[in-house]
């Protein structure tokens, strides 16, 4: 039987999501390999995709003959239409298969009939590259395992003032050819109140109930499906206290604070008051505490994260300016890589 929480908690994300194009949204993975999905702060995440940067979209000439107009100013392009290559994962549309020209010639055919957009920017792979590794200089990491060709051309449009911008998603969904349909407007405005100008991490602790394997929660199968035959335990007073001398004893952390659920749950009303839903069907006790760090500049985050992550007590340690790389690339370039790539931690 759900809990009330439970079933409060399947009412709003299903009322969020019927605003979301599916194909937006990359396949959901098991709690093991990216827990930070499994946070009731961050729940809203799993509905709202992140912009955590701008693409800077170089037009080409038009693909049936017709001159483009150069997008120079990022802003000209306010939804990205990224189609397939042969390295988008298997469980998109794509199905692993890239696009071909006539597929290509075929979607810019439907960008341009529709009433909404106003201009089609069309976007080659090297172009998608070089600002890729403009935007991602710091991570050689991230450049190294990238080739031009897993990044795939894009048709960027910009859509008329007023028009709904649902109604263009929807137009080419499932198309032949097309990965995802992204309104990076839309997730730019989003993202603005997420940039921080100083690195932080997130380590948030284990909750009473907790269906994460690191609070001790064991799942067992059952035909095609996993239950939990057992829930994980609430962190204790002395691991909250081992954890926080932990913290104060690191020479690369430069200030940190602990989040109580109280203060997690005002924080969480201030980021989403715009959903009614998600608001109302949010309680004080559904929030996760959390200790938030601020690193010193040129900190080694890896070996940070990997040591505080493997503390017992805690669910998981998240660091924000790497999560939001793992958006931008998502988003910006319609590239889907494993964690390992974007964010190595140790083991």
């Amino acid at each position: 039987m759900n809990s009330p929480v439970e079933d409060r908690l399947r009412e709003a994300l299903a009322e969020a999501g019927a605003a979301i194009d599916p194909s937006t949204l990359r396949p959901l993975r098991a709690p093991e390999r990216r827990r930070l999905r499994m946070d009731f702060r961050l729940m809203a995440v799993a509905v709202t995709v992140v912009l955590a940067g701008v693409a800077t979209a170089a037009g080409l000439g038009g693909l049936e003959g017709e001159d483009q107009v150069v997008a120079t100013n990022p802003e000209q392009a306010d939804m990205a239409v990224f189609l397939c290559t042969k390295s988008t994962p298997k469980e998109t549309l794509c199905r692993g298969r890239g696009v071909s020209m006539e597929e290509v010639r075929a979607v810019e055919r439907a960008v341009k009939g529709l009433k909404q957009v106003e201009a089609v920017f069309f976007v080659d792979q090297a172009s998608a590259y070089d600002s890729f590794r403009v935007s991602f200089a710091n991570n050689k990491a991230l450049l190294d395992s990238v080739k031009v060709t897993d990044l795939p051309m894009s048709f960027r449009l910009e859509i008329k003032e007023g028009a709904d911008r649902r109604e263009v998603q929807q137009a080419l969904r499932g198309l032949p050819g097309i990965q995802s349909v992204v309104d990076q407007k839309a997730a730019s405005a989003e993202a603005s109140s997420e940039r921080l100008s100083e690195p932080r991490l997130s380590v948030f602790l284990c909750g009473k109930g907790s269906i994460l394997p690191a609070c001790g929660a064991e799942r067992e199968s059952r035909g095609k499906d996993k239950l939990f035959a057992k829930r994980g335990k609430e962190a204790t007073n002395a691991q909250k206290a081992a954890i926080r001398k932990l913290i104060e004893a690191m020479p690369e952390v430069h200030s940190y604070v602990f989040e109580d659920k109280k203060a997690a749950y005002e924080n969480f009303m201030r980021a989403y008051k715009s959903n009614k839903v998600l608001v109302e069907a949010t309680r004080v006790e559904d929030m996760p505490e959390s200790f938030r760090l601020v690193l010193k500049p040129n900190t080694d985050w890896a070996e940070t994260v990997a040591t505080l992550k493997h503390q017992p007590g805690v669910a998981s340690a998240n660091y924000t300016p790497c999560l939001a790389d793992q958006a931008t690339l998502e988003i910006d370039y319609g590239l889907f890589l494993d964690d390992s790539k974007v964010c190595p931690i140790s083991k």
